[in-house]
């Protein structure tokens, strides 16, 4: 069997959505509480981690994470949305972890919208039998740099009707969702009220896996989808390990 990650890395590093205060005031952390040696703490300096100036030196290492339940890889649960629906501990496994079907994108073009026709144009066939992975390539390019939220790619409103008419659990995505609110170089689609898309997918109980990356490693027709979430109790959403398995 061969497996293919899907997930981006959670870090300090991390960018989040412009536009919403609650993401820069809590921002991603990851750092260690205690180390082994003072050796090991420079050696996770070196690598990029935040750390203690004077970390506590134990006979083991323990890390505390920080972090939104909507940022990098990450899995949203109708509670996202709507109220009185499933938290994130309640989406039905059944739902995230099926066959999954790469629908190819990469002509919409950087900053452009995906849109149904796109999504038919591509010829992959989608039904409730399988979870859709709509693959840009946006991510893949562009993740860790000013021009990902800058330039998104963003969905249209036929896009989401066109899934829940599919009837599919769930969908993964490499791109964001809605009509992106903070560029001022493109207009809102007509009739696409803000979160329009996360209601039409979440309240007919389609999960939404946001920011898939390595798509095009998969490489197969046939492979198992697997998009797990924490089991984050009454929670939105969460971080999520997501990964294809083929053969």
């Amino acid at each position: 069997m061969r497996i293919v990650d899907l997930s981006l890395p959670i870090n300090s590093r991390m960018a989040a959505l412009p536009g919403f205060p609650a993401y820069d005031d809590n921002p991603t952390r990851t750092y260690p509480l205690s180390v082994m040696s003072e050796a090991q703490a420079e050696s996770l300096a070196a690598q990029g981690l935040e750390a203690p100036a004077e970390p506590e030196l134990s006979n083991h290492m323990l890390s505390k994470l920080e972090i939104v339940t909507h940022i990098g890889t990450h899995i949203d649960a109708p509670l996202h949305m709507l109220e009185d629906t499933w938290p994130v501990d309640q989406i039905p496994l059944e739902s995230i972890v099926k066959k999954g079907r790469v629908i190819p994108l990469e002509g919409v073009g950087d900053g452009g919208m995906v849109t149904a026709e796109a999504i038919l144009n591509s010829g992959a066939e989608i039904d409730e039998t399988i979870i859709p992975i709509l693959h840009t390539g946006w991510t893949e390019k562009t993740w860790g740099t000013p021009e990902f939220w800058d330039n998104t790619v963003y969905m249209h409103r036929d896009a989401a009707e066109l899934l829940v008419d599919r009837g599919v659990s769930a969908v993964a995505i490499d791109f964001f969702p809605e009509f992106p609110f903070w560029r001022s170089d493109v207009e809102r689609p007509d009739g696409q009220p803000a979160g329009h898309n996360h209601k039409l997918l979440l309240g007919n109980e389609c999960i939404i896996i946001q920011m898939v990356t390595n798509v095009g490693a998969i490489g197969a027709d046939d492979f198992i989808l697997s998009a797990v979430p924490l089991r984050l109790e009454g929670l939105d959403g969460s971080p999520a390990r997501v990964f294809a398995m083929i053969g």
